[in-house]
């Protein structure tokens, strides 16, 4: 195992590999759920940010048809690469895979629908700027759907691997913005009274139910392929590899054999 590398956009590009390894446990089956949610008719407009590899896009793709078009946007050149090669095969001609910072991000036309699967977290530092930004790319009454972690969702896993870096980092913080910020919107109230304050109306917010049966290198390429592989940036080969042999042996003493995945997706409409 090598030094892996530090920033958002470079640490995913080097995920990209076991963030793709997790699509059909996780990201498409949430994706697809978004999607139901945020409902894209056929011949709407769709921003899709922080799209990663598709898994929302590519259904949004599906459900807009011929006659609508969906723009998925994400820093991670690698996972886009993937997107474009799932897109192609599945015939797939009404999407773009842009790699550009959402929080600059600017169109043309407006758009009918604004989805984000797992990714306002990473909006900081001014996450609400951010994304009063975004929905000002929707026209009058288009939607703004978002999708985020539930309470208690994957806190084994992430609990394991950030006790197992503490280890060798003592000074490692215990918890950091992304995973505060997401804290703040893990219950249907929370999401929806975030959206209401976003300007939002017609709001809904929909539970997801999901759990990932997990031997320890399963469990293992989940932190490879999220935002966790970051803990990991300034490891050494050697303490990367003592990093996983601790974490897999936490996972044993604490019993974690499933991944908690569960999620909420809220949408409401632009007033």
């Amino acid at each position: 195992m090598t030094k892996q590398p530090t920033g958002p956009g470079p640490v995913f590009d080097a995920a990209q590999r076991y963030f793709v390894q997790w699509s059909p446990l996780l990201w498409e089956p949430v994706g697809a759920a978004t999607t139901e949610a945020s409902a894209p008719r056929p011949g709407e407009r769709v921003l899709d940010v922080c799209c990663g590899g598709g898994a929302s896009a590519l259904p949004a793709a599906v459900k807009v048809g011929p006659s609508g078009s969906v723009d998925g946007v994400d820093i991670s050149s690698a996972l886009l690469a993937h997107g474009r090669t799932v897109a192609a095969q599945q015939g797939l001609t009404n999407i773009r895979f842009i790699e550009a910072d959402v929080t600059r991000y600017t169109a043309e036309q407006p758009y009918d629908v604004v989805q984000c699967a797992f990714g306002v977290f990473f909006l900081l530092p001014d996450v609400n700027g951010a994304v009063a930004r975004l929905i000002e790319l929707l026209r009058p009454g288009g939607r703004f759907g978002a999708t985020v972690w539930a309470r208690d969702s994957t806190t084994g896993v992430s609990s394991a691997a950030f006790d197992a870096v503490r280890e060798l980092r003592p000074d490692l913080p215990r918890t950091s913005p992304v995973w505060e910020f997401a804290r703040g919107l893990d219950t249907s109230e929370k999401l929806e009274g975030w959206l209401y304050l976003l300007g939002l109306k017609d709001i809904e917010v929909t539970k997801i139910p999901l759990r990932v049966p997990l031997t320890p290198e399963l469990a293992w390429s989940f932190v490879l392929g999220t935002g966790m592989r970051g803990l990991i940036s300034d490891l050494s080969a050697d303490e990367v590899t003592r990093t996983h042999d601790r974490f897999q042996e936490l996972l044993v003493e604490r019993g974690i054999t499933e991944l908690n995945a569960d999620s909420l997706v809220g949408v409401g409409r632009r007033a």
